[in-house]
């Protein structure tokens, strides 16, 4: 095993060639393996082949922190600063340093960015990249937010040798619902424990600046920084795993699988605070693959039933013309051919009777029909006309949208990935018609269906790209859609927690379903009507 110090914001610690790295991982790759046959998965098909050993590095990177020695991140840049040890110290704050940790409650990542403030000492000061080194460093292993935030502020504080220190840390926490839960912690040594030196004041003023993502608000703070209901977010996301699918039994081997993985990358299932942890995990793991085991009702539901979906197509239309129907009136099923007959048929058979076996009768009541019929093909264009530009008027009028948190795992890592998906589609024709009642039925109806589609299809082993193809194919089908436009953007977190650790980053992906599928100008008018009625600069 090789250390590293934590010389790069990227840094595999794991000397995979080592005779120890190799058996190492292979049990952990056989718990991957043992994970995803609990689940109900093939550890053979093709997206999960090669899981198992990503799983495995990306714990190992994950949990670095047990294998660096974080102090080395210092390095030697303290510099001594004579001006700053004459003038009244002042605060020296880097804000905005980005991390991800291992929650020792869950085993799921959770994510953020801290600010930490220190007021130097006789003048010395410490190298800014050095911060941001350290918090890497410290994050990588498993552990709750308050103790992350401590140990932060105890190892600048041990360094630097500062009159004080502070830290808030804010984060988004997994496992707690389709949305993540936030939550702030913060802690505090030295000067700024005392209310009277103001210094905490500052610090607080001075994270609110500009566009900067302010700190929580004073009155979450003690004098002496506690943590502000870690305890509360621990037990709200033990909560949601009991109340998500309460019928599934989480198997001993998916608990054992956990365990294995804590032992592998140096922990103590044990431990106070991690007992319980990987049972918990499992727990959650058959919880956010249940789509696997839920279905869709059949494709005539809701507003789709109330429009026929099932007529054909030729209904749709309008009229049938003279060439979809025969002209032989041998094909009619009854004595009385007139009443099946198409109408120009039965028109003439009228003026041939009119006209009595006279000739110039029968020309006149010929002559006399044509008119008719040309007055009656007449009116009816004019009122197919008026029915077209009927429905283009109501079709733009009722797109109906939807959005909806929700949060899936990366079928290559076992991360998760969460954000929002967004869809916009044309309901069947007619689907929201039959009054105002039973408009809002269909559509109360649709949503449901469309909140069940989203569960169903993100409550599994996913890659985002087919997440967003299956819910506008489910769509389309399920609700006999005419058009569908599926937007989902999310983060994930095997690029968050892992790897390039890229926290700013997010996913976009698109699928487009009938007319909108080929047609860009439609589709650029469905999403203008999606964006409008769902825009929110802030959402992620």
């Amino acid at each position: 095993m090789v250390v590293c110090a934590c010389d790069s914001s990227v840094c595999m610690v794991e000397d995979v060639d080592s005779t120890e790295g190799q058996h190492e991982l292979e049990r952990m790759e056989a718990a991957v393996q043992q994970l995803l046959v609990g689940v109900g998965e093939d550890p053979a098909r093709e997206g999960l082949i090669d899981t198992p050993r990503r799983v495995a590095k990306a714990w190992m990177d994950m949990t670095r922190g047990y294998r660096q020695e974080c102090k080395s991140a210092f390095g030697t840049a303290l510099f001594h600063e004579p001006i700053v040890a004459a003038g009244s110290e002042g605060l020296v704050i880097v804000r905005d340093i980005t991390f991800a940790a291992l929650s020792e409650s869950t085993l799921l990542p959770f994510h953020g960015r801290c600010h930490i403030a220190y007021v130097p000492r006789n003048g010395v000061v410490l190298g800014l990249s050095k911060l941001a080194r350290v918090t890497k460093c410290l994050a990588a292993r498993l552990q709750t937010q308050q103790q992350f935030t401590q140990r932060l502020v105890a190892a600048v504080q041990e360094e630097v040798q500062a009159l004080g220190v502070a830290a808030v840390v804010q984060a988004v926490h997994l496992g707690t619902g389709p949305a993540p839960g936030a939550l702030s912690t913060n802690a505090a040594a030295g000067c700024f424990t005392d209310p009277s030196s103001g210094h905490l004041l500052e610090f607080l003023a001075l994270l609110r600046l500009g566009d900067h993502a302010a700190a929580p608000s004073n009155d979450g703070f003690m004098p002496a920084l506690e943590s502000l209901a870690a305890g509360d977010l621990a037990q709200q996301q033990q909560q949601q795993q009991q109340q998500q699918q309460p019928g599934l039994a989480v198997s001993s081997s998916m608990a054992a699988a956990a365990n294995t993985l804590l032992q592998c990358v140096g922990e103590d299932p044990l431990r106070k605070g991690l007992s319980g942890g990987a049972a918990r995990y499992a727990s959650w793991l058959a919880s956010a693959t249940a789509g696997y085991r839920m279905q869709l009702a059949g494709s005539s539901i809701g507003a789709a039933a109330a429009a026929g979906a099932a007529a054909p197509a030729v209904a749709e239309l309008g009229p049938p013309t003279p060439d979809e129907q025969s002209l032989d009136p041998s094909d009619a099923s009854s004595d009385d051919m007139s009443a099946d007959l198409p109408w120009y048929m039965a028109v003439r058979e009228v003026a041939a009777a009119c006209g009595g076996g006279s000739s110039n009768g029968a020309t006149q009541a010929t002559h006399s029909a044509q008119q008719q019929q040309q007055r009656q093909l007449l009116e009816q264009q004019q009122e197919q006309q008026q029915q077209q530009e009927q429905e283009e008027q109501q079709g733009a009028e009722s797109l109906l949208t939807f959005c909806a948190p929700f949060s899936s795992q990366c079928e290559h890592h076992l991360l998760p990935f969460y954000g929002r998906l967004k869809l916009v589609y044309l309901p069947a024709r007619g689907g929201l018609g039959g009054g105002n009642g039973a408009a809002a039925a269909n559509l109360s109806t649709d949503r449901t269906m469309l909140a069940h589609i989203v569960d169903m299809y993100s409550k599994r082993l996913q890659v985002q790209e087919r997440l967003t193809h299956q819910v506008a194919d489910a769509v389309a089908a399920t609700l006999g859609a005419q058009a569908v436009l599926v937007v989902v953007e999310s983060a994930h977190m095997c690029m968050v927690a892992r790897g390039v650790e890229k926290h700013a980053s997010t996913t976009l992906t698109t699928a487009a379903r009938g007319p909108w599928a080929i047609d860009p100008a439609a589709r650029a008018a469905a999403m203008a009507a999606l964006l409008d009625a769902h825009h929110n600069p802030h959402a992620r």
